[in-house]
C-alpha cells in the first residue's frame, strides 16, 4: 500500500500539476520550501524521484486524461447537435454526418460521382433501408 503524502509532499504534486505546470523548482517554491533556488532545484528533483510522489502525479494526469476524453454517446451527441442546427453550412451538417456513419460502421466506400451532394441526399445515404 502506498503510504500517503505529507501537506507539503501534496502541495507540491499540486503546483506541479497547476500553477508550476511542470517546473519543478517553481513547484518547490509554491508548495512552501523556503530555499535558495539551487537548492530548490534539488528539492524539486529530489521530490520527482520519489515513488509516492511520482504514483500520485500519475494517479493525477491518468485522471485528468481520462476525464478530458469524450464517449463515444459525447462524441455521437456532439456531431449530431450539428447535423440538427440549422443555422450551419450544409456543407458542415453533411460532413458531420459521414462522421457519424463512420463512427457507427455505416461508413460505406462508394463514391459520389456526379460531384456535388445536396443535404437530403445525404440524410437519405445515410440510412440504412
Amino acid at each position: 500500500m502506498a503510504s500517503k503524502l505529507t501537506p507539503k509532499e501534496q502541495r507540491f504534486v499540486d503546483a506541479y500539476l497547476g500553477k508550476a505546470n511542470g517546473v519543478a523548482t517553481k513547484a518547490a517554491r509554491q508548495a512552501g520550501y523556503r530555499q535558495t533556488e539551487g537548492a530548490l532545484a534539488v528539492t524539486g528533483s529530489r521530490l520527482l524521484r520519489k515513488a509516492k510522489v511520482r504514483a500520485a502525479i500519475q494517479a493525477r494526469q491518468a485522471k485528468e486524461t481520462k476525464t478530458s476524453i469524450l464517449t463515444a454517446d459525447e462524441r455521437d451527441q456532439a456531431l449530431s447537435d450539428i447535423v440538427r442546427n440549422k443555422f450551419a453550412d450544409d456543407k458542415v451538417r453533411i460532413r458531420a454526418i459521414a462522421e457519424l456513419n463512420k463512427c457507427n460502421g455505416r461508413h460505406s466506400m462508394t463514391h459520389n460521382v456526379k460531384g456535388k451532394l445536396t443535404l437530403e441526399e445525404a440524410l437519405a445515404g445515410s440510412r440504412r433501408v
